[in-house]
């Protein structure tokens, strides 16, 4: 049941005698900060060396492959309604408007 203030580096717990306040340091708390901070990015950047060391043995076993795009690749699944209507939002701009599908299901 402690409630830890972070921006006091404080931490109050009910104790047997009263609220038992824990006090933090600033200096230490800094430093845990930026070794973490430098563990953290060692560690990125070991495995994104490690992924760049496996994409480039793939690309070394298949030679062949080819580094373009396929149409069927770049397409989305989104398809457009073919019938639609334009729905003026206001009448003072009618280059303000909505386009909706007329064929739309009642659901």
């Amino acid at each position: 049941m402690a409630v830890p203030h972070y921006a006091y580096l404080k931490m109050k717990m009910p104790g047997t005698k009263g609220i038992i306040t824990i006090s933090g340091d600033y200096e230490k708390s800094s430093a845990c900060a930026a070794a973490s901070s430098r563990l953290a990015e060692s560690l990125v950047i070991a495995a994104e060396k490690k992924l760049l060391e496996w994409v480039v043995a793939m690309a070394g076993k298949q030679p062949d492959m080819s580094p373009e795009v396929k149409e069927s690749e770049t397409q989305g699944s989104f398809k457009p309604a073919k019938e639609t209507k334009k729905i003026p939002l206001d009448p003072e701009h009618p280059e303000r408007h909505s386009v909706i599908g007329t064929n739309l299901d009642s659901k």
